[in-house]
């Protein structure tokens, strides 16, 4: 396991490097987009999660300050692992699996006794929480429909 964050580790940081030197000239524009795009989905995703947790747990300032710190870096981990064994979902289930029982650590000497139980009693919520959100954001723009282009508003007049 620390194999595994220490691997993690120095991807972001040779990724950061690259990006700090300016890339190379084989680097294009559509890939900055889409990986300043996916830095931006990890944040929202690990902001979601943090949220939730922050208002279930009832954290004060200092704990939502850590879980938005461990949950950053888990969403980093796991969207890691998710790019890196893309397509095969076993792997990157029990990576992901592995991530989380480190978080599981971490959130065990930030939160108080009764916190950290509901925590751990709520953690298939949270994980489900975090499906339906990345959901979500890849929904197709075609499925969200607006009650107003489904029927006409109530206090329209015809005058045929």
């Amino acid at each position: 396991m620390k194999k595994l964050l220490a691997m993690v580790c120095m991807v972001l940081g040779c990724a950061g490097a690259v990006n700090a030197s300016g890339g190379t000239k084989t680097t294009t524009k559509k890939t900055n987009k889409l990986d300043k795009r996916t830095m931006v989905v990890a944040e929202k995703r690990a902001n979601h999660l943090s949220d939730k947790m922050i208002v279930d747990l009832g954290l004060n300032n200092y704990q939502s300050r850590k879980i938005r710190e461990i949950n950053n870096d888990v969403v980093a981990q796991k969207m890691a692992v998710e790019a890196e064994f893309a397509g095969n979902q076993a792997i990157i289930d029990q990576k992901c699996k592995e991530i989380c029982s480190v978080r599981d650590v971490k959130l065990e000497s930030i939160l108080s006794t009764r916190q950290y139980n509901e925590y751990f009693g709520d953690r298939k919520v949270y994980n489900q929480t975090e499906k339906e959100f990345m959901a979500s954001l890849y929904q197709p723009a075609g499925n969200q429909t607006a009650s107003s282009d489904v029927a006409a508003p109530a206090n329209s007049v015809s005058l045929n």
